[in-house]
């Protein structure tokens, strides 16, 4: 009986060194990866210095408006960035609902969003590739009744 209890000991001894080992080993990985995405010794990334990926808090914004009588229009600066988020806005006045597609230069759609008659629709897209993207705005199910606008996208 005595070797069973030997050899139970020394297993029980094994575990608990190995138990010990991985504690270790978590806390060490812990505090390596709590650091990361992080500069200089105890500051974190600033807002302005962060990477293309990451939202900007305030991003610039596209606007379109759909007036009472179903006219189209578009703030002046229609511009943005590749890899950087901007908004879309489209502010609907009509009596009909409308919808804002955003295509990219090779005419593929980028990003899309209907304003329901009276209201408003918005979201945040973000072109990828530089050039000049389209922005159609028609009511919804008509896409050849809308109106275009260029947008030019710079590189970042």
């Amino acid at each position: 009986m005595t070797m069973f209890t030997e050899r139970g000991q020394a297993a029980a001894a094994r575990r608990s060194s190995r138990t010990v080992v991985m504690m270790a080993v978590c806390v060490v990985l812990a505090g390596v990866l709590s650091s990361c995405g992080q500069e200089g010794r105890n500051e974190a990334v600033p807002m302005s210095d962060r990477e293309e990926n990451d939202v900007p808090l305030n991003a610039p914004t596209l606007r379109f408006h759909v007036s009472t009588d179903g006219q189209v229009g578009a703030s002046p600066d229609l511009e943005a960035e590749a890899g950087e988020v901007v908004a879309m806005v489209l502010e609907n006045e009509s009596d009909k609902g409308y919808e804002l597609r955003l295509v990219d230069p090779a005419g593929n759609q980028v990003f899309a969003v209907d304003a329901p008659a009276g209201e408003l629709g918005d979201g945040r897209a973000m072109p990828r590739d530089v050039g000049t993207h389209v922005v159609s705005v028609f009511p919804v199910g008509r896409p050849a009744a809308g109106e275009e606008f260029p947008v030019a996208v710079s590189e970042t």
